[in-house]
């Protein structure tokens, strides 16, 4: 009996001495904490701004090809062949622009992007750098690679926090 109860105190002790060497893991989402500093929000309103000024552009080309498109077709029975060759070369040729210009703004607003998360990636590490040590924590892991957990142990919060007290 004596033997059982030494061994059972013994796996207590073991048990409590584990719960003290317990790793604290937590997770950060790097996209929410980089867009939402103070600085990646102003950066991304300027982007959005030039982003709108090209949009408006291609509104424009697509209201011109829709306007020809009607009129194409209210006029087709008035018109020679080389008329509506000529308007449907025209509307093919506009046709192709806008998704050219399309592909080209997509691209643009993706490169903007990472940019902006790129100029933000020194702030970031210091501001995780910062956190570890202050809650004393042994591992930080990207939020999107991990399956799940408790939501108490994400601190993108305090890295945003963190990122907006960091001066340049």
């Amino acid at each position: 009996m004596k033997k059982i109860l030494v061994v059972l105190l013994g796996l207590f002790a073991l048990q409590s001495a584990m719960a003290e060497e317990a790793s604290k893991i937590v997770t950060v989402d790097f996209m929410r904490a980089v867009m939402g500093t103070e600085e990646g929000k102003l950066k991304i309103e300027k982007l959005k701004g030039e982003f709108e000024r090209e949009r408006a552009g291609l509104e424009a080309l697509s209201l011109k090809g829709k306007n020809l498109q009607e009129k194409l077709q209210k006029d087709a029975a008035i018109m020679s062949t080389d008329e509506k060759h000529k308007m449907e070369k025209e509307l093919m040729e506009i046709a192709n622009e806008l998704k050219f210009k399309q592909q080209q703004l997509q691209k643009s607003g993706q490169a903007d992007e990472r940019q902006v998360v790129e100029s933000l990636l020194p702030k970031f590490k210091k501001a995780v750098n910062a956190v570890i040590a202050e809650q004393g924590i042994d591992m930080v892991l990207r939020s999107d690679v991990v399956v799940g957990i408790n939501p108490k142990l994400d601190i993108t919060d305090m890295v945003v926090q963190k990122m907006n007290s960091i001066k340049d």
